[in-house]
């Protein structure tokens, strides 16, 4: 299968399905991730609670299957890097995981629990998990564009409290202020009456804040990252990554001043997606890059697995990618309609 790509080109190509992948997980999982953020602040009382997880209920679990799809692709086909990953990123990679496991737990037993107790603590564990995913997975690949401190020999050097510099601590930031307007503009869209408007509200000024939070992360990744405008000076058209991210983001602002949340919604997943992607231009050949020296960093063709084994797997995403898609885009119709207030839920 795909016997007339060669192995380099195979890598090439898993390269950008690894970049699209992450960059889709990104934007679907952004709303449940900030409907967590906000729970515990915007909902007065049960029925508003209860809204607002029975706007993201149905979805959050077909989202997550698109982190399954980036970390197994990585384990697959690039091997070396997905090791290495846990070898020096082992306590950020299990806090994602205590977050993922809380988040779930929470969302999916909060409504089947009256005890006001047990509410509280489940709408607190669905913040504190969200809280946990958004911020790491957003210091992380901040490190991922900045550097890891690998050295002559894949040794790594790095230290837990080095992970957290301060371009690192604006991109984990960044991420939760983007996924919080990602969920404010969702529970705007999906919900009606006093929860809609206070989401509404909120995502006018958050909005605003993203914008210069975006402005000041691109600033500090060209002008204060050393090797980050390498590719872009080799590929100028690479440029207009930035370019639509910062233009999203204004039109986040605007869509979202002017009451049309649906627009504002989509120009700030397309705000996330880009300045994603602006980040993952900058370190290809590499998925680890080093910023001892980029020589000791592991790139995509060293990383990779086997012709056979990335023929494979290019030959299974062809096919059920897809079905994933179809899936997804057949549960968001399903439950297109907006969540009225009541006292208990229904799916």
């Amino acid at each position: 299968m795909f016997d007339f790509l060669t192995h380099n080109t195979l890598a090439v190509i898993w390269f950008f399905l690894w970049c699209v992948i992450w960059g889709v997980y990104f934007i679907v999982d952004s709303f449940s991730l900030g409907a967590g953020l906000l729970a515990p602040f915007i909902a007065t009382d049960k029925v508003q609670r209860i809204q607002i997880q029975r706007s993201v209920g149905p979805f959050w679990g077909g989202n997550e299957v698109w982190l399954i799809l980036a970390v197994g692709g990585t384990f697959a086909a690039f091997p070396l890097v997905f090791s290495k990953m846990f070898t020096f990123l082992y306590l950020p990679m299990m806090l994602l995981l205590i977050g993922l496991v809380a988040r779930g737990i929470s969302v999916e037993y909060l409504h089947k629990e009256d005890n006001p107790r047990i509410q509280k603590a489940l709408t607190w564990g669905w913040f504190v998990g969200s809280l946990l995913i958004s911020l790491v997975l957003g210091v992380a690949f901040a490190n991922f564009f900045k550097g890891l401190e690998i050295a002559l020999g894949g040794v790594y050097n790095g230290t837990l409290p080095g992970l957290f510099g301060p371009y690192a601590l604006i991109g984990g930031v960044l991420f939760v202020l983007m996924s919080t307007t990602s969920g404010a503009l969702w529970i705007n869209v999906k919900t009606e009456g006093a929860l809609a408007a206070k989401a509404g509200d909120l995502a006018k000024k958050s909005t605003l804040i993203v914008l210069v939070l975006v402005l000041v992360y691109l600033a500090y990744s060209f002008m204060g990252i050393e090797g980050f405008t390498s590719n872009y000076s080799a590929t100028p058209a690479l440029y207009l990554l930035p370019v639509l991210a910062v233009a999203a983001a204004v039109l986040a602002v605007f869509f979202a001043k002017k009451d049309r949340g649906f627009p504002a919604f989509c120009s700030n997943l397309l705000a996330l997606l880009f300045v994603v992607q602006s980040g993952l231009a900058s370190i290809y050949p590499y998925l680890l890059k080093s910023s001892v020296s980029l020589e000791y960093g592991i790139d995509i063709f060293e990383a990779a697995s086997s012709h056979m084994t990335l023929s494979i797997m290019l030959g299974a995403a062809v096919v059920l990618v897809p079905i994933v898609i179809i899936y997804q885009l057949w549960v968001y119709t399903l439950f297109k309609e907006t969540i009225k207030e009541a006292e208990q839920v229904d799916y």
